[in-house]
C-alpha cells in the first residue's frame, strides 16, 4: 500500500469512520516489519491489540456449562415443591386476619353520649363562659391582622401600575 492511502486509513481508523475490511488491511500492514519510525507507536498499539485478543479467548468447555445449568434447574426444584403451600398458608392467614377484624368491629361496644349537667341552665351558662373565652382569643390574636388592609392598599396601587404597564406595552407593540 502507499504511504498516502496508509494515512488515510489511519485518519478514518482513529476518528472511527473506517470499516471492517479497511481496519483489517491495516492491520495487515502494521503487522509487517520495517515500518517508517512514524508509525511505531501504531504498530506497537496494532501488535498490542492482537495479544490482548488472544490473551482474552476463554476456554469454552460445554460439558462443564450443561452440568453446572442441571444442577441448578434440581435445586430450583427442590425449592419450588413447598412454593403451593406456602400460598395456602398465607391465604389462610389473610382470612383469618380479615375475620378477626371484621369480628372486632362488628363487636364494638356502642358510644351513649350522656348529659354532665342535670341543669339545663347550668350547661348553657357553661357553654357561654366556654364561647366568651374562644371569642376573647380570637379578638386578641385578629388585633395583629391590622397591618394586612395596608397590604391590601399596596396590592391595589400594584394593580394600577400593572394596567399602566399593560397599556405601554400594548402601546409599544403597536408602534413596531
Amino acid at each position: 500500500m502507499e504511504y498516502n492511502e496508509i494515512e488515510k486509513l489511519l485518519n478514518r481508523y482513529l476518528d472511527g469512520e473506517s470499516t471492517l475490511e479497511e481496519e483489517a488491511s491495516l492491520k495487515e500492514y502494521f503487522s509487517q516489519p520495517g515500518l517508517p519510525a512514524k508509525h511505531s507507536e501504531m504498530q506497537e498499539m496494532f501488535r498490542y491489540f492482537a495479544e490482548a485478543k488472544q490473551d482474552s479467548t476463554p476456554a469454552f468447555d460445554i460439558t462443564n456449562e450443561l452440568n453446572s445449568v442441571i444442577e441448578s434447574e434440581l435445586k430450583k426444584e427442590s425449592v419450588n415443591r413447598f412454593r403451593p403451600l406456602y400460598a395456602r398458608a398465607g391465604s389462610a392467614a389473610a382470612v383469618l386476619i380479615i375475620s378477626f377484624g371484621l369480628f372486632q368491629y362488628l363487636n364494638k361496644p356502642e358510644v351513649i353520649v350522656k348529659d354532665t349537667y342535670k341543669d339545663p341552665k347550668l350547661a348553657y351558662l357553661e357553654t357561654k363562659h366556654a364561647l366568651m373565652m374562644v371569642s376573647k382569643v380570637m379578638n386578641h390574636n385578629s388585633s395583629r391582622l391590622k397591618y394586612l388592609s395596608k397590604v391590601d392598599e399596596s396590592f391595589g396601587q400594584v394593580q394600577k401600575l400593572a394596567k399602566i404597564d399593560k397599556v405601554v406595552n400594548s402601546v409599544k407593540n403597536t408602534e413596531k
